[in-house]
């Protein structure tokens, strides 16, 4: 969830390693981390005020109020089993656990707290295989008033085994989406799990100083158990080994083994510095993420409520933005409106102009018109005025021109005159004219003889 944070808290036998874990935009981040380590020896009630102590020094020191605790405890100090049950329970499936607990813990529900996970349904069979985590009351008790001494209550108690699932998944490793066993070594204790479909399919604790030479055997039989589980008996197993920096021999062994495939751990995606603080992450994200391994030994009663003021922060900076991107929004739509009123003042102002330019530009046209009507009075060649003062003074007084065409090569003339014949020679003198000719016979009427004449002009 943006804006939480987180405090995770992972108690071994020798070891409490604590993540201090915020979420924002760019994902979950450490933001602070610490291992205090016990002295040999100490009882489990030193234990828990110790941790009082070492919890309340780390916020101190980080100046820092979690939002949400999540408490890991060691994976010996609860009963892990693996329960099938028929499907028409899964609505009422705690009170069905409730009822028959003491066939699963040998303890009655009065004496612990328990808490279970749905890890497969076989709806053929019409079977549930559930995960039942229990812990025993005087075990988990004192770290409840340890922690709440703090004032800063427990969101959630659970174990490393669960965490781990959630660890994987949260980093969308493909070898967890899918199946992977998972070998940790931690404070002399071995956990061997493994994982499909990010949930926690089958796990066990073994004790390393009760097999102590035959350690490397015991963990090749698990892991044959394990590739057993996986369905797929031809590969090899996918297996992350973590805490083994410090047994290179151990590691080295595997390593040749045709059976297992080793996949190493990539910490920088999250930014933890080891894997030993990989539990105590994993925990912390529970107050930051949805997680599909939801484990919780806390009775739902004695829960810490998730403090949301980092939820209501981001939904108030959230309004803000939007109340700030509308005002942003509205000024612009202002601006734009009065920009493009000014706009369309500037168009009305430039369409008169434009008009004129228009009238202006007709004008123009007709002159160019009218230039281009006198200029083709004078054509390129001989000139029609040229031709008609030509013919004024070549055409006797005694003759008339009623019809006249013009062309840039010739030109023709119709009339009347008293000698039409002399017409001819007068016209052929001219230095504009030759080939003049009759174009039709000449006819006499009313005392004049009327005369078709073309010529060419040079």
């Amino acid at each position: 969830m943006l804006f939480q944070n987180s405090l995770g808290i992972d108690i071994q036998d020798h070891s409490v390693s604590l993540a201090y874990l915020k979420g924002s935009f760019k994902g979950v981040r450490l933001a602070a981390h610490a291992v205090y380590v016990f002295e040999e020896e100490t009882s489990l009630t030193e234990k828990s005020d110790l941790i009082g102590g070492m919890v309340e020094d780390f916020l101190k020191k980080n100046n820092i109020s979690p939002a949400s605790v999540f408490l890991g405890i060691p994976r010996e100090a609860v009963i892990l089993r693996y329960v099938e049950l028929p499907l028409a329970v899964k609505e009422n499936l705690k009170e069905s656990l409730g009822y028959e607990l003491e066939k699963y813990v040998p303890f009655s529900a009065d004496e612990i707290y328990f808490d279970y996970q749905v890890i497969a349904e076989d709806k053929e069979q019409g079977k549930l295989r559930v995960l039942l985590i229990a812990a025993k009351r005087e075990t988990v008790d004192p770290y409840f008033s340890s922690i709440g001494q703090l004032g800063i209550g427990i969101s959630g108690i659970e174990i490393g085994s669960t965490a781990m699932a959630n660890y994987f998944w949260s980093q969308r490793d493909s070898i967890a989406t899918d199946t992977c066993g998972v070998v940790y070594l931690r404070d002399g204790h071995l956990e061997l799990n493994f994982f499909r479909g990010g949930l926690l399919d089958y796990s066990k604790s073994v004790n390393r100083e009760k097999w102590g030479a035959d350690l490397p055997d015991v963990i090749s039989q698990e892991l044959q158990k394990l590739k057993e589980r996986s369905g797929n008996r031809e590969d090899r197993l996918r297996t992350v080994f973590c805490g083994l920096d410090t047994e290179p021999e151990l590691l080295n062994r595997f390593r040749t083994d045709e059976n297992i495939e080793i996949h190493s751990v990539d910490l920088s995606i999250a930014g933890i510095p080891t894997s030993a603080m990989i539990p105590a992450y994993s925990f912390g994200l529970k107050g930051i993420q949805k997680l599909p391994t939801d484990i919780n030994l806390v009775p739902e009663t004695f829960r810490k409520r998730p403090n949301k003021v980092g939820y209501y922060t981001m939904i108030v900076l959230a309004g803000l933005l939007i109340l700030t991107s509308l005002a942003w929004w509205g000024g612009s739509i202002v601006s734009q409106q009065l920009h493009l009123r000014q706009l369309n003042t500037d168009i009305a102002l430039l369409s008169v102009e434009v008009a004129g330019i228009e009238k202006a530009k007709a004008k123009c046209n007709d002159v160019d018109e009218e230039i281009d009507s006198l200029n083709g009075l004078y054509g390129e060649g001989v000139s029609l005025l040229e031709v008609l003062k030509e013919l004024s003074v070549r055409i006797p007084k005694t003759a008339w021109v009623k019809n006249f065409s013009f062309s840039d090569k010739d030109a023709k003339i119709a009339g009347r005159a008293e000698s039409s014949s002399e017409l001819i020679p007068s016209l052929e003198s001219s230095p504009l004219f030759n080939d003049v000719v009759f174009l039709s016979p000449i006819t006499s009427a009313k005392g004049k003889e009327a005369f078709r004449i073309g010529f060419k002009l040079k």
